[in-house]
């Protein structure tokens, strides 16, 4: 335990240089000839691990840098400065773990293998030199089976908690999907406050949604985020095996960020759990850049499918994991026309203007009554002299006037009173005989 830790926290020390993989190798080859390779790439892999702990830590808020991390504990560091611990005691709190990945060509792993003797299960521990000492250990029956026929590599971590004695064992993972997007996609949108899911159709189609309420989870802390995390997770895998639907999830190294929050860290811990609950469950995930999909939301689907803004956000993710094309409807100026003459198709080589670059104009107007909505394919024209419901959903152009419409029939407006589309209740006017 105290060489490999040594080895650990002199990897991590050079991954804090930014010196690359092979430099470090070398140098832990020179620094730590007394135990074999396998366990000096154990103390590298969870160097590597720390530090990208400490760096999404640091992204967050919660640590200054990644080069303030203690190993121990600050807090024991400071006992020990004072003399409340012994020397000996720091050093068994730094040193008290060894792990050793597992070889699949070496019956699964060949410095902490594990075998049975006289009818029980004991760890088998490369202690250098062409020994090993056995140790009894205990594991659930699936898994002890799993280790015992040697055919699928699993890593081995001994942690030392409190005097005693743990193990974690870790298999490799290869789990083919089930759940696919044969019958559509369900999105997935993060808020500070929900979690929503929209589920589509193979056409992309909404076909119906889901709220999380998550109000406590970005303000939790250590252990209750976690396990708060994990159920969430689980409870959107749950809701895509339910509809027989593979996850459209954001992707999250396409978004330009500025100065790291505990939203945006929480956020990448909860969808790294969805993927790692999704593998496991057999549930397909595919990511999307979330670029102006809250903006499209907002402004095509709440109307037209009576869903809220968040719940619009998830449905455009869904879309996009499948490739449809949103396209702008709605505010006709002279500039959005000139700009919309270049907008088609992704894949049309001749475009003049990418059409996120049309949402861009519109995120910050008001979106009371959203754009339009563009059907797939064109419908009718109606009679001339009815306003359709799907028609007056659309918002004004600025300093456009509307044709004013009179209604007539039952659930209207009383005679005398006109509708502009867009424009809000109608206005009341006397008419004189």
């Amino acid at each position: 335990m105290r060489m490999q830790s040594s080895c650990m926290r002199y990897s991590y020390n050079r991954l804090c240089e930014n010196k690359p993989k092979s430099e470090i190798e070398t140098g832990l080859k020179e620094k730590f000839p007394e135990i074999n390779s396998r366990y000096r790439r154990g103390g590298y892999f969870r160097a590597r691990a720390n530090h990208g702990s400490a760096k999404e830590l640091a992204r967050s808020g919660e640590l200054e840098s990644p080069e303030k991390v203690v190993f121990g504990g600050r807090e024991n560091l400071k006992r020990r400065e004072r003399g409340e611990i012994a020397n000996e005691e720091w050093r068994r709190l730094r040193n008290r773990q060894v792990f050793c990945r597992g070889d699949k060509s070496k019956g699964g792993n060949l410095n902490l293998r594990f075998v049975e003797k006289d009818g029980r299960l004991h760890l088998r521990v490369n202690v250098g030199d062409y020994k090993w000492i056995k140790i009894p250990a205990y594991l659930p029956p699936e898994a002890r089976a799993r280790v015992l026929k040697g055919e699928e590599a699993y890593g081995v971590r001994i942690l030392r908690e409190d005097g005693d004695y743990g193990l974690r064992v870790n298999f490799e993972e290869d789990h083919e999907p089930e759940v696919g997007f044969e019958k559509g996609r369900v999105g997935v949108d993060f808020n500070h406050q929900e979690i929503d899911l929209a589920a589509t159709d193979e056409h992309g189609q909404f076909k119906g949604g889901k709220t999380i309420e998550c109000s406590g989870l970005t303000s939790a802390r250590g252990g209750k985020r976690e396990w708060l995390v994990g159920n969430y997770a689980k409870e959107v895998v749950d809701y895509a095996k339910y509809r027989n639907r593979g996850l459209v999830v954001e992707d999250l190294d396409d978004v330009a960020r500025g100065k790291p929050n505990q939203h945006e860290f929480v956020h990448a811990k909860f969808l790294e759990a969805v993927k790692r609950r999704a593998e496991r469950e057999g549930v397909e995930v595919c990511e999307v850049n979330p670029e102006y999909t809250s903006v499209i939301g907002r402004w095509k689907y709440p109307s037209s499918h009576h869903i809220t803004s968040h719940q619009a956000s998830a449905l455009v993710i869904a879309r996009r994991g499948k490739g449809v094309h949103e396209k702008l409807r709605g505010l006709k100026t002279l500039a959005f026309e000139a700009m919309e003459a270049g907008e088609g198709e992704e894949d049309v080589p001749s475009r003049r203007v990418h059409s996120w670059s049309l949402w861009s104009l519109i995120g910050d107007l008001p979106s009371r009554k959203g754009a339009e909505h563009a059907d797939p394919e064109p419908r009718p024209r109606r009679p001339s002299g009815r306003v359709s419901r799907r028609e007056s959903r659309g918002m004004e152009s600025p300093g456009a006037s509307a044709p004013a419409e009179r209604s007539s029939g039952g659930g209207g407006p009383p005679e005398g009173e006109t509708v502009t589309p867009g424009s809000g209740p109608p206005t009341r006017s006397r008419v004189v005989a």
